[in-house]
């Protein structure tokens, strides 16, 4: 991953997030199993102090032929756990108008007020830096699903939800290092005639 690749991915807008005292994030390298119950995946948990550039990249090298990398919503905080808001969507051709005006209709305000876009290659990701409680966590996963419309296309991918609230944390993909993936998570900007008012 290249230098202009790092300063539009997901690390960069969570970094501030990372320099939190005595907090533990989670991460985890996994395989990717179509129609399974669940990925295979090793669990890393980092301190915040640990978490960096270097480590990142460390991380990427560091994947066999068949892994990815994913950050978990998890975050321990001295002690106490709570979730960073992610979102993976189901949509290719970008976040509309509409679709945003769904999103302002079912999620918690100060979600949305500090939402960024990410384009994953084949669809979409969204993160917001306002933890989460495990209880508003659960709130919000429910949330997500009701942005899908009656009898039409999903905008949330609902098995993504629905393992997520299986395993007990969200997990969105970091890396790019098997055919299944066709780019590295890249900020995706949305056009101010796109955006409605919060």
């Amino acid at each position: 991953m290249g230098e202009e690749e790092l300063a539009r991915h997901p690390f960069m807008y969570l970094v501030e997030l990372f320099s939190k005292e005595e907090a533990i994030f989670y991460f985890s390298k996994y395989i990717y199993i179509p129609d399974a119950l669940s990925d295979e995946r090793q669990i890393i948990k980092v301190p915040s102090h640990e978490i960096s550039v270097d480590w990142v990249l460390d991380q990427f090298r560091s994947l066999n032929e068949e892994q990815e990398l994913a950050i978990h919503s998890t975050v321990k905080i001295k002690g106490r756990v709570m979730h960073i808001p992610m979102i993976d969507f189901s949509i290719e051709e970008g976040i509309d108008g509409n679709i945003f005006q769904r999103m302002n209709n079912f999620l918690p305000k100060k979600v949305l007020e500090n939402i960024v876009f990410f384009d994953s290659g084949r669809s979409y990701h969204a993160y917001s830096d306002r933890l989460l409680r495990p209880s508003e966590w659960i709130n919000f996963m429910g949330r997500l699903l009701l942005i899908n419309l009656k009898n039409s296309n999903e905008i949330v991918d609902s098995r993504w939800i629905g393992h997520r609230l299986l395993g007990g944390y969200s997990s969105l993909r970091w890396s790019n290092n098997t055919a299944q993936y066709l780019s590295i998570p890249t900020s995706y900007r949305l056009s101010a005639k796109h955006l409605v008012r919060v």
